[in-house]
């Protein structure tokens, strides 16, 4: 019995069939696929294919874009009431109770909030805009010189609102008023009153006595 060896030529379609298998093999592993079309007119059903590898290969390192987790032990600090309070004893609350008390504060619901701990800036400034309003209304009456003999206003009292408004000027502006035609209007109001309210100067004109031994002292304001 002879046995038949193949040479070295006849093993290489099979070496090449092997390079090809484990080709194809990476290939399905790396989530591909080679599909190669045989034309019909072929009647041998036979493709040659060339494939050039080279000595050495690396596979590809594909980064992926993964945003960093946050950590799990972070706090988020809500703020349920993000509007800025001010305190019982600032001054813009004493100024405004001293002009509710006189009846220049007439919004019931600014009355109210007067009353909390700690007032919100917005409920505070729409008090102080009531004010301003009822008293810019004198500024507008036909009979503005007589009222302004009667009221309970004082200068220091404009003065005072005045300052307010100053300080609360970009809160003013991001509510649609204007501070600056506010501010003119009370100015306007504070003269006349300073005007109405001036202490005249006595002057002593004559000194008489009488019989039953008193003194008359005769008195004239400038």
């Amino acid at each position: 019995m002879k046995k038949y060896l193949p040479n070295f030529t006849t093993l290489i379609p099979f070496f090449i069939l092997c390079i090809l298998a484990g080709i194809f093999s990476f290939s399905a592993n790396a989530d591909s696929t080679i599909t190669i079309p045989i034309p019909k007119n072929n009647p041998d059903r036979k493709v040659t294919l060339s494939l050039k590898i080279p000595a050495k290969t690396e596979p590809l390192n594909r980064k992926e874009d993964t945003k960093p987790a946050l950590p799990t032990n972070r706090i988020i600090m809500w703020n349920a009431n993000p509007i800025e309070k001010i305190d019982k004893d600032d001054e813009f609350i004493e100024i405004l109770t001293r002009m509710r008390k006189k009846g220049w504060l007439r919004n019931e619901a600014s009355k109210v909030a007067l009353n909390e701990k700690k007032v919100d800036k917005y409920r505070g400034v729409l008090a102080l805009s009531d004010v301003c309003n009822n008293i810019i209304k004198i500024g507008k009456a036909n009979n503005t010189n007589k009222i302004l003999k009667k009221v309970n206003l004082t200068e220091s009292d404009l003065e005072d609102v005045r300052r307010m408004v100053k300080r609360f000027e970009k809160e003013y502006i991001l509510y649609g008023e204007n501070p600056v035609k506010i501010d003119k209007d009370l100015f306007v109001i504070q003269e006349r009153i300073k005007k109405n309210q001036q202490q005249g100067i006595l002057k002593v004109i004559k000194v008489e006595g009488t019989d039953e031994g008193a003194t008359i002292i005769h008195m004239t304001v400038d």
